[in-house]
């Protein structure tokens, strides 16, 4: 039998239910799961099970009719990201979402830490100064204004647009009603200024115009796209970046915990999100009848997803009032859920673990007056918070709080050479733009080239190694999905690419006897860096080089003109006579022998079979694929997100990973072909179907974990820890 939902009589845009609305949120929840606001004739969820579960259901609670409290403000802000569902909010989500990837944000980290650090630095000398001015809001303004890439007015006004937008995204009270003027200020400007021309080159909203050039984007929904990238830009990460700051002067212990740990940064920032809630609410609208814990919302109403609460329910969290960084940072809603969920999140991760990382080592405490809270209809945020940073005595060196090879660190490089290797086949002399020395790269070591916004693509160095160069061969893929294709096309003589690592998957140990190097094709590129290596070792070994044809060798006519040439044996399928044949070769190694192996996989494949029938084991047999030829395709199946409640059909042609693209879920990915394991996730139920080549043969045996980029599902159904 349906009940009726409680009423809670509040203006929920009143001055002080702003000011002060965990009270209020408390007693919603008591209230029940369910509640009716007749001042805005809304219904609203305050518990943290029910706003989750609605977050992931966007077909029964739809954004595409608006997401503000009234009429009007769902009518005038309707069709951007937030207010739209798919096709057009996938469309939107795709055009802005790939530079806001983790991946790709590896390139601006550099200059984050920088501006990071020499603010903190700056900020340690001054006696008092304001945290939502001085601090929170001056990487987004430092770093993020330039990087949407607006011209210079439309810069100096972003934070006033964003601010409006989230009034108007409340209610039409004064704020809502003021706020209409500056966006259509904002909307005059977009269209009237922003072209080809005004932005800056290789800005975000010049990517927007680069997809509506292609045709990838609907220019229609170019406007939007640009609009987008403001407002979750600032207002929001400036608002918990404040919050952060209030709690850890607040909780000293955790503040101390936290430099003791430093590990413990991104779970301080995630608690900071869920208990400051930048965005107390945004509405969704039911497209059916809905019941929830008896109570029927009727169709076509306006429901408050209310974040503020639900990320302080008592039945969801522990003492949930309390800051405390070791709780589970994905367990919040502070970056919202499902398809909707805040595009921006990752590039805010960044900005406040870098500030936190730098103050660890120079801040011994922190102290903060009572703050004013900042009037906005939907952005919970402070207008001032007057702190005052007690510096460290002695000083501390800078923390690493992951490895080189967990974040990947980037840096700018220049191509500065370019010149055919084979057919098909370039070489690229890569150089350092600020003239330092380039990290030591062993042999077997690659480097990811940031090729673009969403597209990364892994290559080994070859040659001799350098501290003033790197150099890699790449080959034109006939099947490129745009790694090799972009590169011959793009990396011309003096074009800049951010390039990451280098990192070694294939290193060279220390042998005691013989070494015999095989290469198949391309598969040259790390074996030529070993046997330089090696012959300056003194070390005992043999090449084995093997390509189609001699015109398809990569730097032959070089190799060849080598001191140790006489160890180089030459094969090409063209060429009969004289060539020793490599099954008879390999069938003569002895099981104490070591292999080192790179080349396509049916070559790959051929060797390892005969090496383990001349009796070398797994640890003598030494391996790198470069993964062209792995087959994504097959029988279509059904993929469940766990954390997202979301079941995503995967087509005979799609991938995991495209799927999850379509719905806005990002992974991390470099190599896309399985060879990098950037990708991989942790598999709940079901069995893989492997076609990875980075896991061994006993962790595939697991089946816990896949690649999504390339494997697919040898069940129905596959159940993701996502």
């Amino acid at each position: 039998m349906a009940t009726t939902a409680p009423s809670y009589d509040v203006d929920f845009y009143s001055d002080d239910f702003i000011r002060d609305p965990h009270p209020h949120y408390e007693k919603m929840r008591a209230l029940g799961p369910v509640v009716y606001l007749p001042r805005h004739d809304n219904y609203a969820l305050p518990r943290y099970a029910e706003v989750a579960a609605a977050l992931r259901n966007h077909e029964q609670f739809c954004s595409g009719n608006g997401v503000a409290a009234d009429e009007f403000g769902c009518e005038y802000l309707q069709g951007n990201t937030v207010a739209s569902d798919p096709p057009r909010h996938t469309a939107l989500r795709g055009a802005m979402a790939p530079p806001l990837f983790p991946g790709a944000l590896e390139k601006i980290r550099p200059r984050v830490i920088k501006v990071a650090t020499d603010l903190i630095d700056d900020l340690i000398k001054r006696d008092v100064f304001d945290t939502p001015t001085d601090l929170s809001r001056h990487l987004p303004f430092t770093i993020v204004r330039d990087m949407v890439g607006l011209p210079d007015h439309g810069q100096d006004q972003m934070q006033k647009w964003a601010a409006a937008a989230f009034d108007v995204l409340g209610c039409q009270n004064e704020r809502g009603k003021a706020a209409v003027k500056i966006i259509e200020e904002s909307r005059r400007f977009i269209e009237g200024n922003v072209n080809r021309d005004s932005v800056r080159p290789g800005s975000w909203t010049s990517r927007i115009l680069d997809l509506v050039d292609a045709g990838d984007l609907d220019p229609a929904l170019a406007p939007f796209a640009m609009r987008d990238y403001i407002n979750p830009s600032l207002d929001s990460t400036i608002s918990a970046t404040s919050g952060l700051i209030w709690q850890l002067s607040q909780h000293p212990e955790e503040w101390q915990r936290l430099r003791d740990n430093p590990v413990l940064v991104r779970n301080a920032v995630n608690e900071a999100v869920r208990l400051t809630s930048p965005a107390r609410s945004f509405t969704r609208q039911s497209t059916s009848d809905v019941e929830i814990a008896g109570v029927i919302i009727p169709a076509g109403s306006r429901i408050q997803m209310m974040w503020g609460s639900a990320n302080r329910d008592e039945r969801a969290f522990d003492n949930p009032d309390k800051f405390d960084i070791t709780r589970d940072p994905k367990a919040h809603l502070g970056f919202g859920s499902g398809i909707h969920m805040c595009v921006g999140m990752h590039l805010a991760q960044l900005e406040m673990m870098t500030l936190i990382e730098a103050m660890i080592p120079r801040i011994a405490r922190i102290e903060c007056d009572t703050p004013e809270v900042a009037l906005n209809n939907t952005i919970y945020s402070y207008s001032s918070l007057k702190t005052r940073f007690v510096a460290e005595k002695e000083s501390r060196p800078d923390i690493v709080v992951e490895t080189p090879e967990q974040r990947n660190e980037l840096r700018q490089m220049r191509v500065s050479a370019r010149a055919q290797a084979a057919t098909d086949i370039l070489e690229f002399t890569l150089e350092p733009t600020d003239g330092q020395p380039l990290p030591v790269a062993e042999p077997g070591a690659h480097i990811d080239l940031f090729i673009r916004d969403g597209l990364v693509r892994q290559y080994s160095l070859t040659g001799e190694m350098s501290e003033g160069t790197y150099r890699i061969a790449v080959q034109l893929e006939p099947e490129s999905r745009g790694g090799s294709r972009a590169i011959f096309d793009t990396a011309q003589v003096g074009r800049e690419i951010m390039v990451g690592g280098p990192r070694n998957g294939f290193p060279l140990a220390t042998h005691s006897g013989p070494v015999h190097l095989f290469s198949g094709g391309i598969g040259l590129t790390p074996i030529y860096s070993m046997a330089l290596a090696m012959h300056h070792a003194g070390h005992d070994f043999v090449w084995h080089l093997s390509a189609r044809n001699r015109s398809r060798a990569a730097f032959l006519d070089e190799i060849m003109a080598l001191p140790f040439a006489d160890k180089i044996c030459l094969r090409f399928d063209d060429e009969t006579s004289d060539q020793p044949d490599l099954a008879g070769v390999i069938a003569q190694l002895k099981p104490s022998d070591n292999i080192y192996l790179c080349g396509p996989l049916g070559y790959m494949d051929f060797v390892v079979s005969m090496a383990k029938q001349a009796g070398l084991k797994d640890e003598h047999i030494h391996l790198e694929h470069f993964g062209a030829e792995i087959d994504s395709t097959g029988d279509p199946f059904e993929v469940y997100l766990a954390k997202s409640d979301k079941t995503l059909h995967v087509a005979p042609t799609d991938t995991i990973l495209d799927a999850l693209n379509n719905v806005g879920i990002p992974v991390s990915t470099a190599c896309q072909n399985g060879v990098c394991g950037s990708c991989l996730t942790t598999v709940l139920e079901g069995q893989p179907d492997h076609r990875d080549l980075v896991q061994t043969d006993a962790e595939k045996a697991k089946n816990d974990r896949i690649t999504v980029c390339c494997s697919r599902s040898k069940t129905k159904l596959l159940i993701l820890d996502l």
